[in-house]
């Protein structure tokens, strides 16, 4: 199944920076003269130069399933046998069906260079990668190894500076780093961690050794992705799974948790997750991680700083804070301290982490180690400070900033791949041996006019796997991003897996999924129990399957706050944002539910004239008066069809999309159908649809239900005051869920106004309500 490739490997930071690829970042790759004295650093056997004439570039693949006979490896016989007997019909439609769980359930990433920035789905691929758990010892090592020398080398840039004071790492390589930040300089952290969550790339070259492609230490993302390839695997391939001794990856949310708690001296620490929103890559992530570890989901405005603490804003008061995994880059986080103009952030958050009152992780300036400029140095960083020989190889790298490095990759631009230290996404690099003549002139031009700011490539051909394309089965060029936690003790924690990347196009090496790649399930096999599972599996009857599978049927997502023994115990801690957008949520699925009641009014012909025309009085429909019933009923279709109800149905999934912090992950579900009916054009299935989600927001935390319902009540309300219907049973409706929420709460203030309304009757009082009820959704906001 092997190909020959002449492409380089992929540049693989999607999410160094997926998180913030919508942030606008404004920070320019590294300026610096390129006239470096080289003498300055200690070079590294990866960082050398080549001193052949011209890169050698092998063409031979190495197939991760087959061996150079043909033969499947034994790890993969019951997935080889599984390939041999499946016809492609069979395996497309497992693809088909992946896909559709994917989409029901949101799975869905933002390409920015798209002019219309459409979520798209991500690819996915049914045929596992398959590693031995005797592999995976070695990756498991070296990337412990790594990611303690990094953590070692960021306490030290902030602090001693040993390393660049021995010259081992050039200062001047620091400084010059787009992710360096003066401002750590000096914070003494209460657990010396500056990157608890970490990525790193791995490739298999043509032998099968494992390298390290880049490092990722700022905001990784992808678990997400690596979790539900899992999901689907055991849920499509679950005969293969109860014949392969697979470890488990399921518990990587427990994982973080544990490993973010570590991050401070305080007892059970308030834990929050902080988005830049719900227009971001990885915002599926971002809800998904705070689900799976029952956090709260917090935005920018969500968070206050007051006497150097951070708090939370929620319906019963402020709740402080100690641990926030940020996924907003460093320029985002405080405009007070980084970019001024920054509405991502938090005001004074810098100042309160100074002091010592918060922890946030990954720390700033963590960036800086995964400058593709200092890469090259990572393996002194182990010699240096573990006096370790690095487990797994770096890639060779040319420094253009180097003068004799600028010269050899200017000469050899045709065979090499050329990166911006600072790039992401695969965007922005140059592929020399599929680049045409003018493409590599142009690239030349930009590496003479700012050489500090790229760094260039052997090309590699790296490893495939067997994947289900248009045509049959084909192999497709993958990396490997495992995922590794730091604890506040020192102890290293790595998810026996990681997520695989792999180019779907033939022949192509780039797997970022902003540049068209897609994923597959990683399984770590135990190698040593592979003859004894089948007799081990038999003892698990199909129903006590069934129930373990069903364990978590009634959990609902509810971040709870910190601080209780007992869970139970502990109060939901409901954002004051997101009861706003709660009670918006059920304002517009209670509007739909009437304009598609007088849609089906005016379709069958079933209102009078007057009817018609107190409709598009009171509730602002554009159709002509003067025109006859008939008329004035086409226009209002028109109108609802084209215009008010997409409109309805785009505010619904807005508002679901921002409460997917506190709502169960099958209601969202639900909720995605709306979306992906009402786009195709079916809006009567689309209300039809919201029948099954108002069904489960009644089951949502009574909290989360309190609010949807107040907003279901008050669209009723209106509606009634408007129209000049008869507004007493609403009205007492209305008062009744305002009497279900917290009684600590200010939305209990409409108590009083109701009840003035109830006796008067009149529009005068209603109109007091509307103020206050719209002056209580602003706030926190």
């Amino acid at each position: 199944m092997s190909k020959k490739s002449s492409q380089s490997q992929e540049q693989s930071s999607d999410d160094k920076s997926t998180d913030s690829q919508d942030q606008n970042q404004t920070k320019s790759a590294v300026q610096e003269d390129a006239k470096v004295d080289s003498s300055s650093s200690t070079p590294t056997d990866e960082s050398k130069k080549n001193t052949s004439p011209e890169p050698q570039i092998k063409s031979q693949t190495f197939d991760e399933l087959r061996t150079n006979t043909g033969q499947y490896r034994p790890i993969a016989k019951t997935v080889g046998n599984w390939l041999d007997n499946i016809n492609m019909d069979a395996l497309n439609h497992l693809n088909e069906q992946a896909e559709n769980i994917f989409y029901r359930k949101g799975v869905t990433f933002t390409v920015y260079s798209d002019a219309q920035n459409i979520e798209r789905m991500i690819p996915f691929d049914i045929i596992p990668r398959i590693i031995s758990t005797s592999e995976w010892k070695q990756i498991e090592a070296g990337c412990k190894q790594r990611i303690t020398a990094l953590n070692a080398f960021l306490h030290d840039i902030y602090h001693d500076q040993a390393i660049m004071k021995a010259g081992v790492v050039p200062d001047s390589y620091v400084y010059a780093s787009g992710c360096y930040e003066p401002w750590m300089m000096g914070i003494e952290l209460d657990k010396p961690i500056y990157s608890h969550i970490s990525g790193i790339d791995l490739i298999r070259d043509e032998d099968g050794n494992f390298c390290v492609l880049e490092d990722n230490l700022r905001t990784p993302s992808g678990v997400s992705y690596m979790l539900e390839s899992r999901s689907i695997s055991e849920t499509l391939l679950s005969e293969m799974f109860e014949q392969t001794p697979i470890l488990e990856v399921s518990d990587y949310p427990n994982r973080l948790k544990s490993c973010l708690a570590s991050s401070t001296s305080k007892y059970d620490p308030q834990i929050v997750i902080l988005t830049p929103g719900r227009f971001n890559s990885a915002y599926y992530e971002h809800a998904f991680l705070a689900n799976e570890m029952n956090v709260p989901l917090v935005h920018g405005y969500d968070l206050v700083v007051e006497d150097s603490k951070v708090y939370m804003q929620g319906i019963r008061g402020k709740v402080q804070v100690d641990v926030i995994y940020r996924r907003i880059d460093d320029p985002y986080i405080d405009p007070l301290a980084f970019q001024s103009d920054s509405i991502l952030g938090v005001s004074g958050l810098m100042s309160a982490y100074r002091s010592g009152n918060v922890v946030i992780i990954n720390a700033p300036g963590t960036g800086v180690a995964d400058d593709k400029s200092l890469y090259p140095f990572v393996p002194d960083m182990i010699r240096f400070y573990l006096d370790e020989e690095p487990i797994l190889p770096n890639i060779e790298t040319y420094q253009c900033r180097k003068p004799e490095d600028l010269k050899y990759v200017l000469d050899n631009l045709q065979d090499l791949v050329v990166k911006e230290t600072q790039g992401s996404g695969g965007y922005d690099m140059l592929i020399g041996p599929t680049s045409t003549k003018e493409e590599v002139e142009a690239y030349r031009e930009r590496l003479l006019e700012n050489p500090a700011g790229f760094i260039a490539q052997p090309t590699i051909s790296l490893s495939t796997n067997p994947t289900a394309v248009s045509d049959g089965i084909a192999p497709r060029h993958i990396d490997l991003r495992p995922f590794i936690l730091s604890h506040g003790d020192g102890k290293v924690d790595i998810v026996p897996g990681g997520l695989t990347r792999v180019a779907m196009v033939e022949d192509s090496l780039v797997v970022n999924s902003s540049q068209g790649g897609g994923i597959k399930d990683t399984w770590i096999v135990d190698d040593s129990k592979l003859n004894d599972l089948r007799a081990a599996k038999t003892h698990h009857s199909s129903f006590e399957v069934s129930a373990l599978d069903h364990t978590n049927y009634y959990d609902r997502a509810q971040p709870i706050e910190a601080g209780y023994e007992n869970l139970d115990d502990a109060p939901m801690i409901l954002l004051l944002s997101t009861a706003s957008q709660l009670i918006w949520l059920g304002r517009y699925s209670e509007r739909l539910y009437y304009y598609d009641s007088v849609m089906k009014q005016l379709v069958k012909g079933d209102l009078k004239k007057s009817q018609v025309k107190h409709l598009i009085n009171h509730l602002g429909f554009s159709a002509d008066l003067e025109e006859s019933v008939k008329a004035m009923s086409t226009q209002m279709l028109c109108e609802l069809e084209q215009q008010i109800i997409p409109n309805i149905v785009e505010s619904i999934e807005t508002n679901v999309q921002e409460a997917k912090g506190v709502i169960g992950k099958d209601t969202a579900e639900l909720y995605n159908l709306i979306k992906r009916l009402s786009s195709a054009g079916t809006y009567r299935a689309a209300t039809l649809q919201l029948h099954a989600c108002n069904a489960a927001m009644k089951q949502e935390h009574p909290t989360v239900a309190c609010f949807w319902q107040l907003g279901r009540h008050f669209e009723k309300l209106e509606r009634a005051v408007l129209l000049q219907e008869d507004s007493m049973e609403v009205s007492l409706a209305f008062k009744h869920w305002i009497n279900e929420l917290p009684e600590n709460t200010r939305w209990r203030e409409l108590t009083r106004l109701t009840n003035q309304m109830i006796r008067s009757k009149r529009f005068s009082d209603f109109v007091l309500i509307s103020e206050e009820f719209n002056l209580i959704l602003r706030q926190g906001v």
